[in-house]
């Protein structure tokens, strides 16, 4: 449990303790996020209540054997894709509801797609945050807001040039930052962008 919180390493004790109100307190952390990241990859409320409730159960009947190297939020949103995936890839050998039977890669690959584009803003997010307070706030209102480099210098104050260096060790910055999370060509997209 090297990555799990310390909230979560107790709370997963507790579970395998055979605790009932841990498992409660897992449900009540859990279960919205849990229907949420279903019902964004299938759109249908009652399958994702129907899915978070399977993931959880089988957490419970799985606790006396449950290794978590991850963190509990991320292990659980793992095993409801994973479900949520099984579940469309069922349907589509169902052949007794055509009409209903869903394009399994096309609909798994949007899945995919979503979870990375979480994963990602996640990660741009965390990388903006971190860079030095100057950095962080010429990024920002260059990339994000759309201000130009002159607008920037204007409204802080500061030289067109000191805007560009700025510019340089943030983007410098997050490409370090991001790359070991991404392959090469999304982080040189992701760059060229922001450039």
């Amino acid at each position: 449990m090297a990555n799990t919180t310390e909230q979560d390493a107790v709370l997963l004790q507790e579970i395998k303790a055979d605790d009932p109100r841990a498992f409660r307190s897992l449900y009540d952390t859990y279960y919205r996020y849990l229907v949420v990241t279903v019902y964004n990859i299938l759109g249908d409320a009652e399958t994702a209540r129907d899915l978070a409730q399977d993931v959880l159960a089988e957490l419970w009947n799985k606790r006396k054997t449950l290794e978590i190297r991850s963190s509990l939020k991320s292990y659980l949103r793992r095993a409801v894709v994973n479900k949520t995936l099984n579940y469309i890839k069922a349907r589509r050998l169902d052949f007794n509801e055509p009409e209903r039977s869903p394009n399994p890669p096309a609909e798994a690959a949007q899945a995919q797609q979503l979870l990375e584009n979480q994963d990602l803003q996640r990660l741009i997010n965390a990388a903006v945050e971190a860079l030095p307070e100057r950095c962080r706030i010429v990024f920002t209102l260059c990339r994000l807001e759309g201000k130009s480099h002159k607008e920037i210098a204007t409204q802080l104050q500061i030289s067109t040039k000191t805007v560009e260096n700025q510019m340089t060790k943030a983007l410098l910055s997050l490409r370090r930052r991001l790359q070991p999370y991404l392959d090469q060509r999304l982080l040189l997209t992701i760059i060229a962008l922001w450039a």
